[in-house]
């Protein structure tokens, strides 16, 4: 035996050689995808407070570190077919209820706060964002589509499908990333997301498509 290790000894080495650096690779590979999956963004959209037209839609931000959040689009309709608005800034003259709130200076109350005004801005890791009812943006969506003289995107539609797309900014990642949600209504108008997950749009072709649509709706 000792004999046989001694004539076949630089075999050995090699294929302990092979053995170790293959050992190495794999090791470096678990890190590196453990690395991508703490710095990768990672956004989700919720729907909460019923399955209603009044069911209310939370954005927030599970990545390991703050994100700016640039733009917020809703759109209706399938891929084939959609019709999308900016709902990034809320109403300052009218509350989450539809009523005119002012303060004492004749001001409006949500004034007072800038994240009541506007989505818009940074959001903390582990911290969430109302971006509001869903019958509040199904109205914003009609006033803007009349303001600007297009057909109004809801009509005849039935609010079948609803798709929330947040455009935002990563300090990891270059451009723009996003995150997208889609919500359908069954036979019997009750309101569900259409997939279990939010799909991360964070991939090469993804951002680019986002930063088309940041383009598109600057």
């Amino acid at each position: 035996m000792g004999s046989w290790i001694e004539q076949h000894a630089t075999l050995l080495q090699v294929g302990v050689s092979i053995a170790t650096l293959m050992i190495w690779i794999f090791y470096a590979q678990l890190l590196f995808q453990s690395y991508r999956r703490v710095r990768r963004p990672k956004i989700v959209i919720n729907q909460m407070l019923g399955k209603s037209d009044k069911a209310r839609f939370l954005i927030s931000n599970m990545s390991q570190e703050a994100i700016h959040i640039d733009k917020v689009l809703v759109c209706i309709g399938d891929e084939t077919q959609q019709v999308c608005e900016q709902v990034t800034d809320s109403d300052p003259e009218v509350d989450f209820e539809g009523n005119d709130v002012r303060n004492e200076g004749g001001k409006s109350a949500h004034a007072a706060r800038l994240d009541e005004l506007t989505v818009q801005g940074p959001l903390e890791s582990g911290r969430c964002i109302e971006l509001g009812a869903l019958q509040n943006l199904m109205r914003r969506i009609t006033q803007q589509a009349r303001s600007s003289d297009n057909p109004d995107p809801t009509a005849g539609q039935g609010y079948c499908r609803i798709e929330i797309i947040v455009i935002a900014v990563y300090s990891s990642e270059k451009g723009v990333i996003g995150a997208s949600r889609a919500f359908v209504c069954d036979e019997d108008g009750q309101l569900r997301p259409e997939a279990v997950q939010t799909t991360q749009h964070a991939g090469f072709f993804a951002r680019r498509r986002m930063a088309r649509l940041h383009a598109q709706y600057a």
